[in-house]
């Protein structure tokens, strides 16, 4: 039994050296290492179990009860054992001294400090904002889109583990030494720049360095004539050039990636660059800005694909905001042209896909996203759409996995936690989702607290919670940071669903002022008026508005239950029951009955005088998602059934654990 004991513990401690090395190699997840050592630790004891009742010998496991009189061939066997276990154990020690004294060693000179990470694949870098010394502060959009362009082209380089440009872009003129931002980013390299334009030159000074030691690994300055094509010869060098200081190899691919030259019109580029900084402020303000910029870029260079890209981005992005179907036309104006520039650019693709997103197209947008994944594995942006669509084609887990390796890849970047705020709270199936939902909104007003799209999410989650004051509390943040209409219709409903119809119509009307296209805020509107009391030809007036909108959408977008559902509301509001029935039985199908699209359909049937219809979705509703109860009891438009024993029953079902 000690020799079998012994035997084992050798065996699984070198199969483990193994494995750690080829699991590693093929970039597989941890658990399936931790799998692999438990299942060594279980077989210990089987195989001790086995050494007390067999005995190894030439001919194989005997039951010791079954060996001979004469065990002198066992015995014989045991003699040539004993060398071999001594050889295993020799092995074993020499790899130990090898891992402990030797190969760590080599690392060691390698990972200082705060490199105590892998740093034998070139570690993790973090790219602090470019100073600009120019005389003009206007140039700060320049020297932050340089910036910016050479996170991207690093981010692309399989070696490199950068970090986001969100993480970084709170050191801009900080006092703390390169040491402390390397411990708090979590970083082994920092690239630090700056960047001077006068004139017709450009002087790009650029150093590199260990976080740990704070020592300085490389540094050169570019002094270049100013050009679009210099340009980007500049960030081609300085990533090259940190490959070579950290002994990473770059591949083909990459090659050819820092080869490519997006535009030679430097005036184009300069607009290009002041329309993706518009984007990143993520307001209406903003993103009309950025229209005019990326328009001004593709009328300097008829050929700038990622221009084409940016101006759908920018078109796509006023769209969600307002609903305007001339922006949905434009965006999709401008990516088809972009990819017949140049399809082969991550950027295009990812562009394209969220159009076809928006068109309902969810399996050609996948089939772009693939496309843009191969061009950019490390793509966050494809990455976070692909989640969306995964989901919206029901393939939950998929999609969970996917964004929560978004997460990893840039832990800091604010569009994948507001993705993720979406996931929990409309697709996942979790039981503590809408915990999820108010952490991952959370995460967004951290990074991003400035922005009224962040604490509208956080407002939203914590109303799926039924902390009413606190959802109160964030939406008011966010109307005063921006007035927005997801800003307005938020507080509106929360008026709604309370009982004041009057606050709740003047919440609305200050919505439409900023999105007079969207149909939400129209039908929102229409309820309020209908349930004040003598505004009927007003809510009239109203749902026909906020129909003509609907159908709009569903124009574009025939896939999309929730206008559908809410359109369903809006026919049978206003006498038009045949539609409302064929719209919300067109919803259920597509949404496959979603407890959402049950809550719609319980209202319209409700509406119709068939209350059985409306208990039975009801029910359903609560069958599959016990949180929509609060909805269900607090609309007023299902009030009269609040007497309903069936009712009753229905919604106390969560407080009995049923």
């Amino acid at each position: 039994m000690v020799r079998a004991a012994v035997t084992y513990a050798v065996v699984s401690w070198l199969l483990m050296q193994i494995a750690d090395v080829l699991l590693d190699a093929f970039d597989a997840p941890g658990w399936l290492f931790r799998a692999f050592i438990i299942l060594l630790a279980t077989g210990f004891p089987v195989a001790l179990v086995m050494a007390w009742f067999f005995e190894l010998t030439t001919v194989g496991l005997v039951r010791n009860e079954d060996l001979p009189d004469n065990v002198a061939a066992a015995d014989q066997f045991r003699r040539y054992l004993n060398p071999v276990i001594i050889a295993m154990l020799s092995a074993a020690v020499i790899l130990f001294a090898l891992d402990k004294f030797v190969w760590t060693d080599d690392i060691a000179i390698e990972s200082d400090g705060a490199r105590g990470q892998e740093t034998g694949q070139a570690g993790s870098l973090a790219v602090l904002p470019f100073v600009n010394r120019s005389n003009r502060t206007d140039d700060v959009y320049f020297v932050d889109g340089i910036h910016d362009d050479l996170l991207t082209m690093l981010a692309r380089i399989d070696s490199f583990k950068v970090t986001s440009r969100t993480s970084v872009m709170r050191y801009r003129n900080t006092e703390k030494s390169v040491p402390e931002i390397g411990r708090e980013l979590g970083a082994a390299y920092v690239l630090e720049g700056a960047v001077q334009r006068s004139g017709d030159t450009v002087r790009v000074n650029a150093q590199l360095i260990d976080a740990g030691s704070d020592s300085h690994l490389w540094a050169e300055t570019f002094d270049r004539e100013l050009s679009s094509s210099n340009l980007f010869a500049i960030q081609s060098d300085i990533a090259r050039a940190i490959a070579t200081a950290l002994d990473a190899e770059l591949s083909q691919a990459d090659e050819r990636r820092l080869q490519q030259i997006p535009t030679e019109n430097l005036a184009a580029y300069d607009a290009y660059l002041k329309g993706r900084q518009s984007l990143l402020e993520r307001n209406v303000a903003s993103y009309e800005r950025a229209v005019n910029y990326f328009e001004t870029a593709v009328s300097l260079d008829a050929g700038f694909a990622g221009a084409y890209a940016g101006l759908c981005n920018a078109h796509l992005s006023l769209y969600v905001k307002s609903s305007a179907v001339d922006d949905f036309r434009a965006a999709e104006t401008a990516c088809n042209q972009a990819l017949s520039i140049d399809a082969g650019q991550a950027e295009v693709r990812v562009s394209l896909a969220a159009l076809l997103r928006h068109n309902g197209d969810y399996r050609r947008a996948e089939a772009e996203l693939r496309q843009a994944l191969e061009l950019a594995p490390r793509n966050v942006e494809a990455l976070n759409e692909l989640g969306y669509v995964l989901a919206l084609q029901g393939e939950i887990r998929e999609s969970e996995q996917v964004l929560l390796e978004s997460v990893e890849l840039r832990p800091d970047y604010w569009p994948t936690y507001d993705v993720l705020f979406m996931f929990y709270r409309q697709f996942a199936d979790q039981p503590d989702r809408y915990e999820r939902v108010v952490k991952y909104a959370m995460k967004g007003v951290e990074l991003m607290p400035e922005n009224a799209s962040a604490w509208n999410n956080l407002g939203t989650a914590y109303h799926s919670l039924q902390q009413y004051d606190a959802a109160k509390t964030a939406w008011d943040r966010a109307l005063d940071l921006e007035p927005t209409r997801t800003g307005y219709t938020n507080r509106g409903l929360q008026y709604y669903y309370e009982g004041f119809y009057s606050e709740s119509a003047e919440m609305q009307r200050r919505a439409i002022e900023l999105a007079p296209d969207d149909h939400r805020a129209w039908g929102r509107l229409a309820e309020s008026y209908r349930l004040m009391g003598g505004k009927d030809e007003l809510a009239m007036e109203a749902y026909r508005t906020a129909i003509r909108l609907a159908e709009s959408i569903i124009e574009i977008n025939s896939q999309d239950w929730r206008t559908r559902g809410l359109l369903a509301t809006y026919y049978v509001h206003s006498q038009r029951p045949e539609d409302a029935r064929a719209m919300i039985e067109s919803a259920l199908v597509i949404a496959q009955r979603d407890p959402e699209a049950l809550l719609y359909s319980a209202l319209v049937w409700h509406e119709l005088d068939h209350d059985e219809f409306a208990l039975n979705a009801l029910e359903e509703m609560v069958d599959r998602d016990e949180t929509f109860i609060q909805y269900a009891s607090e609309d007023p438009d299902l009030a009269d059934l609040r007497d309903n024993q069936r009712f009753i029953q229905i919604m106390n079902r969560q407080e009995r654990g049923q």
